[in-house]
């Protein structure tokens, strides 16, 4: 029974999602000659296509002229705000740099007691404690000599 249901399930075709199609992209749109000459930026609006009047045309101009200024000022600002963060990493940097160099010095310097504290360590165990054990087994050994009354072999 559960082969049949096997075989039943693995025979039926799953369903497929159907392709889409991909859209095509759309070409970009190019810009006029007059937009370039007359230093236009494409991101503002294009200008009615007749102006009639005087004051009209001093009404667009003023326009693009504050549309201009509050695009430069606001470059302005967050240059300058970008110029102080950059000014304020760097002052962070030095601070970090120079705790990082005195913390090395003050390892070196630990590291050189410790290394002077494990010569005059080792010095004084190689001149004064193997000796010293030396002895204390010499007699050690003399006493078990003597205890059990073997002679003293010559060397």
């Amino acid at each position: 029974m559960r082969k049949a249901r096997a075989t039943a399930a693995a025979s039926k075709p799953k369903p497929r999602a159907a392709a889409r199609p991909k859209p095509k992209p759309k070409p970009k749109a190019k810009p006029s000659p007059a937009s370039l000459l007359s230093g236009g930026s494409s991101s503002l609006p294009p200008a009615p296509a007749s102006v009639s009047t005087v004051a009209e045309l001093r009404g667009l101009a003023a326009s693009h002229l504050d549309s201009s200024s509050a695009g430069s000022t606001r470059s302005t600002m967050q240059t300058q705000s970008c110029l102080q963060l950059a000014d304020e990493a760097e002052k962070e940097h030095r601070k970090m740099a120079g705790k990082i160099s005195e913390h090395a010095e003050a390892v070196k310097a630990s590291y050189k007691k410790f290394v002077a504290e494990v010569c005059a360590s080792t010095s004084r165990v190689c001149k004064v404690t193997i000796p010293e054990m030396a002895k204390s087994a010499d007699r050690a050994i003399d006493g078990l000599r003597s205890r059990y009354n073997i002679p003293a072999t010559a060397v």
